[in-house]
């Protein structure tokens, strides 16, 4: 059976933070949307029923699979099987900053989404990334694009196009978001990198990182986002 601790010490953290953040779910059906490597997706899975869609078959060769869901090699399309309010909950992490048609996306996860469910969305936060560049990386250039609006990039999946909390709202009415996490606040600051992979370390970090995680100057300059979403149906009685 396979460990998070084989994971990257920031990879590692992360997944802990967010799915602390999720809380534990049982007897759901879960769809996870860009799944990589299907490590939320396995997560789950021990105590879910879990569909995860990937499109990039160089992410399964070395999928986790220690706990049985289906896997689906596809995009953002391969919803179309499946019928409105279909699923309890939908993952969705770290994958519209590097899609054109971002509302287009969050429209069609709206559809299979179950009015009493919700969305888990994770995302890429300008202000932390700045952050990160000017201090623990010292790039006052790249921090200084950021400033000015423009997208950063990511060594394997490429340009990260930034998009706003709100926009989610704006693109699909019907989806709120309930609350606001920010993750890796205080790591991307942290200079004594040695010390990341130590699991006591890891576990003192987790607990202050949860502590800030909904308090807005922290949050503010936190590098990830995680929104948790819900849908609101209105009836028009007439």
């Amino acid at each position: 059976m396979r460990s998070i601790t084989e994971l990257p010490a920031w990879d590692r953290l992360f997944k802990r933070i967010v799915w602390e953040q999720i809380g534990g779910l049982q007897g759901k059906y879960i769809l996870d949307l860009g799944s990589g490597e299907g490590i939320t997706a396995d997560h789950f899975a021990k105590d879910n029923t879990v569909v995860a869609v990937e499109p990039w078959d160089e992410m399964l060769k070395n999928a986790w699979t220690d706990n049985s869901y289906r896997q689906i090699v596809g995009d953002v399309t391969a919803l179309s099987e499946f019928s409105d309010d279909t699923f309890d909950v939908i993952i969705c992490h770290n994958v519209l900053e590097y899609i054109d048609d971002k509302n287009q996306v969050i429209k069609k996860l709206a559809r299979v989404l179950k009015p009493d469910g919700f969305i888990s969305l994770a995302k890429h936060n300008r202000n932390g990334r700045i952050m990160q560049m000017a201090v623990l990386l010292d790039d006052k250039k790249a921090a200084g694009v950021l400033l000015d609006g423009e997208n950063s990039a990511s060594s394997i999946f490429g340009a990260i196009r930034y998009y706003e909390d709100s926009d989610i709202s704006r693109w699909v009415p019907e989806l709120h978001i309930d609350r606001c996490f920010g993750i890796r606040t205080f790591w991307d600051l942290q200079q004594n990198q040695e010390k990341h992979s130590d699991e006591a370390w890891q576990q003192d970090m987790m607990k202050l990182e949860m502590r800030v995680s909904e308090i807005d100057a922290f949050r503010n300059i936190a590098f990830f986002h995680h929104l948790i979403i819900t849908k609101h149906t209105e009836r028009n009685d007439e």
